[in-house]
């Protein structure tokens, strides 16, 4: 039901939310309460300790329930709000016992982790039968930008490793190159990284929760600066079918 213009919940839980925003209108499977990563350019507002909704005995039970009010047919985004990989699912596994459910019952899903715990769970993803898309998020090569951009994230190269082997093991899998920050991100250099066949996806920054400027990566920046560096970057990069442009929002 749908209860709010920004964040979209189920009456009884979080675990399913239809999230109905501006940039979005989607229905969300979230396993974990919170976000531990500490990304500086979050716009989820769900930073925090990464806490499952409920128990691995119990998730899919509840999992079901609130899933019996979802249309067949509407794409899931598991961990659109909180990160589905955070270090605590290693032992728990909360997120793997979701998606087995969701492969299990042939729904169309999406993940998109800055954790390589992904790989992990490339059995299940490469097997499911129907739509599913995995997005590995990178915005920068960078390390040591990356590391104070998003400070609890797994290294760079073990993300790349990741991707690798995901193709590899069959699992349709793509960078997530969002958000798009001016001096940080390089889309032609990530391309040159990315095994074939692996798409990128872009966005630009959105600092229109912090104010009409924002200081990220040594510089301060407005909205519209942001928006004009990106179309220029995107000039630069050219005709590619393996990125996807998103639209600056209006």
């Amino acid at each position: 039901r749908r209860t709010g213009k920004r964040n979209m919940t189920t009456d009884a839980t979080k675990l399913v939310w239809f999230i109905e925003h501006p940039a979005a209108r989607i229905w969300s499977v979230n396993p974990y309460k919170a976000c531990g990563i500490g990304c500086i350019y979050c716009i989820a507002q769900s930073q925090g300790r990464a806490e499952p909704w409920y128990s691995p005995d119990t998730v899919v039970g509840e999992l079901r329930k609130r899933l019996a009010n979802v249309p067949d047919n509407q794409e899931l985004f598991v961990g659109a709000l909180a990160d589905a990989y955070p270090p605590e699912e290693e032992t728990l596994g909360i997120t793997r016992t979701v998606l087995a459910e969701l492969s299990r019952q042939k729904r169309a899903f999406c993940t998109c982790t800055k954790s390589n715990l992904v790989l992990r769970d490339a059995d299940i993803l490469a097997r499911h039968e129907g739509h599913c898309d995995v997005f590995l998020s990178l915005c920068s090569l960078d390390q040591s930008l990356v590391s104070r951009l998003e400070v609890n994230a797994p290294p760079v190269a073990e993300r790349l490793r990741a991707v690798a082997a995901l193709k590899d093991a069959g699992v349709d899998i793509h960078i997530d190159a969002a958000p798009w920050i001016p001096g940080a991100s390089d889309i032609r250099a990530l391309l040159d990284v990315l095994p074939a066949g692996v798409g990128v996806q872009v966005a630009p920054l959105d600092i229109r929760h912090i104010g009409p400027e924002a200081t990220l990566a040594g510089r301060r920046f407005t909205q519209d600066q942001i928006h004009a560096a990106y179309e220029q970057h995107r000039r630069e990069v050219g005709d590619d079918s393996r990125v996807r442009w998103k639209d600056p929002r209006p």
